[in-house]
This record gives structure tokens, C-alpha cells and sequence, in this order.
């Protein structure tokens, strides 16, 4: 996938992670950076399981206004992206068991994972904030500062990744830790 073009990579990816129930309809949104100043983002209410190109939108890195039909998570998304050069694509979704962990107030351990999270690294938590807020993207962005994934309290997870295959990997093994925390919790 490393070079395919940024918006196959973005509807392959959206299909995979519905495959794999980390989203269901419109629920959550990724994105890809393209080169030091645009990134493209996934629309408001799109069906990441069923993008197609219609779904992708071009938005500047240092927009102080949101194109029209941009997700409504652009915020989080542009903050990441302003705060760490290095990153190269975010994943927001909203994985069933990591979901219930935070529902019980705790968060995955990440070193639970056969690799001892190496590919994931230290999860966060990200107090909440109401959804497509510039709170929560300033604290999401915070929070990420120098770790690869968050959980965003009673909203779902944020990972991130030098490409999207790495933040969609992560957001993989985000849950797949949320699984084993709550099974030997």
C-alpha cells in the first residue's frame, strides 16, 4: 500500500477497518497527509466502509476555515498534523472492546500485546470534550504529542503513524489490547 495513491490508500484502509468492526456507518474518520502543507480527510458522515472519492477532501494543513463537508473531526486531525511533522496519517475510530474498557474507566495495556506493544507504545487518555470541538482536538493533539495512540473518554481512539497502514496497524493492536485488558482484568 506504501505507493499507492493517498486516496486508494484511504478507501482501502476505511474498508478494512469496517471489515474489521473498529467502525460502523458513519462513524469515525482518517486521513493522509500530503506533503508539508494538505492533507486529505475523510467528509462528515461518510461511510468508511464504503468511501469512494467523492468522500475525500483536499483541506490545507494551516486552514483557519474548514472546507464544507469535511469531517467534523478536521480540527484533530490539522492540529496533529501542525504539532508533528512526523506524523503521516491519523486514524479516529470507535472499536467495540476498547470502548467498553473505557466505559469502565480503564485503559488497554498495551504491553499485554505479543510483541509487548512495541508497534503501539504507551496509551493515553484524553479527558472528554464534546465531539468536533477545537478542546478536543487541542487536547487530542496534546495528548499525542509523543505517543502513537489515545483514548478519547467516552468518544473512541486516535492513532497515528508515519503511513496509514502504520496508524491503521495501531489502531489494530489498540484493540486487540482492549481485548486482552478486559479478559484478565
Amino acid at each position: 500500500m506504501g505507493e499507492t495513491d493517498p486516496r486508494t490508500q484511504l478507501i482501502a484502509v476505511g474498508e478494512r477497518l469496517a471489515a474489521a468492526g473498529l467502525v460502523r456507518e458513519s462513524e469515525g474518520n482518517i486521513s493522509i497527509r500530503l506533503g508539508d502543507s494538505r492533507c486529505v480527510v475523510t467528509s462528515t458522515g461518510s461511510d468508511l466502509g464504503r468511501l469512494d472519492s467523492s468522500d475525500l477532501i483536499e483541506v490545507p494543513i494551516e486552514a483557519t476555515t474548514i472546507p464544507f463537508g469535511a469531517s467534523s473531526e478536521v480540527q484533530l486531525h490539522l492540529e496533529l498534523y501542525r504539532l508533528r511533522p512526523d506524523v503521516g496519517a491519523i486514524v479516529h475510530a470507535h472499536p467495540p472492546r476498547l470502548l467498553q474498557l473505557d466505559a469502565e474507566g480503564k485503559l488497554p495495556i498495551w504491553r499485554r500485546l505479543e510483541d509487548r506493544g512495541k508497534m503501539l507504545g504507551s496509551v493515553v487518555a484524553v479527558p472528554y470534550h464534546a465531539e468536533g470541538t477545537l478542546a478536543l482536538a487541542q487536547a487530542t493533539a496534546g495528548a499525542l504529542r509523543s505517543t502513537k495512540a489515545c483514548v478519547l473518554q467516552k468518544h473512541g481512539a486516535v492513532t497515528v503513524g508515519p503511513s496509514l497502514m502504520a496508524a491503521f496497524v495501531r489502531m489494530l493492536d489498540l484493540e486487540r489490547a482492549a481485548g486482552l485488558t478486559g479478559k484478565r482484568s
